[in-house]
């Protein structure tokens, strides 16, 4: 690029942000003076520049999603929002059926600490990994005996725009970020407990409280197995357990 080419450039730019009132008037004297004002303008160019990327990272939203029977987020780029309990409705209660997430930093309003019935419960979450069906407590899937132990959960918030749960993968597909891999969980099948639950995914690396080991039951998390008929096998393979991966982008 010839030097008048950058002489045109440089006037016109500056021209624009002096009219913006983003400039002070510089005089063109001489070679010094035009240099300083490339130099000037360089340096507002780089100035909007991060401006542009500081409003682009703030305003893509992002993404949160839980990472269940884990107390951090993944090192991705994913910041954590806050840490706490895995917990729902009494195992063996109608009522509602999904986990939550909540906080271990709760904040109250109005409250009345007598007992109230009829009202909603919410208890905490036990693993049910029993060494009757799961050596050794679900060691061989989570790398240590989890069964009884209360589960923890942390709430993520990845910059990626999108977030999704594939049961059935511990690998995400191509174009997607892996924010954590483990198996499908949910309340046991049957007609021996009361309450339905949704399917959510266990970190394969599932943390626990070392002091927590009591049978409380609560909301209980069982693994999930395949059940061939109208679920095709293969590709899925009779009471084999369902792994699970949520992935960004």
């Amino acid at each position: 690029m010839s030097l008048l080419t950058i002489f045109i450039v440089c006037v016109l730019t500056y021209s624009t942000f002096a009219e913006q009132g983003r400039f002070k008037r510089v005089l063109l004297q001489g070679d010094g003076d035009l240099a300083a004002a490339v130099q000037l303008l360089t340096t507002q160019v780089n100035q909007l520049t991060a401006e542009v990327a500081n409003l682009k990272q703030h305003n893509n939203g992002g993404a949160v999603y839980i990472r269940w029977g884990r107390t951090v987020c993944p090192m991705n780029g994913t910041d954590l929002l806050y840490t706490g309990f895995a917990a729902g409705n009494f195992y063996n209660d109608y009522g509602a059926a999904d986990f939550l997430c909540l906080t271990s930093d709760p904040l109250w309003g109005v409250y009345d600490d007598a007992e109230h019935s009829p009202s909603a419960k919410v208890y905490g979450t036990e693993y049910q990994f029993s060494e009757q069906h799961y050596a050794n407590g679900g060691t061989q899937f989570f790398g240590k005996n989890l069964h009884e132990h209360d589960a923890p959960c942390a709430v993520c918030h990845t910059s990626r725009q999108a977030s999704v749960m594939i049961p059935g993968r511990n690998q995400c597909y191509p174009g997607w970020t892996k924010e954590y891999s483990g198996y499908l969980v949910a309340g046991l099948s049957g007609t021996s407990h009361k309450s339905p639950t949704n399917y959510v995914c266990l970190d394969s690396g599932a943390e626990y409280e070392s002091s927590d080991f009591r049978n409380d039951n609560g909301k209980l998390m069982y693994m999930v197995e395949a059940m061939c008929g109208s679920l095709r096998c293969p590709p899925y393979v009779q009471y084999r357990e369902i792994t699970c991966v949520v992935c960004s982008k």
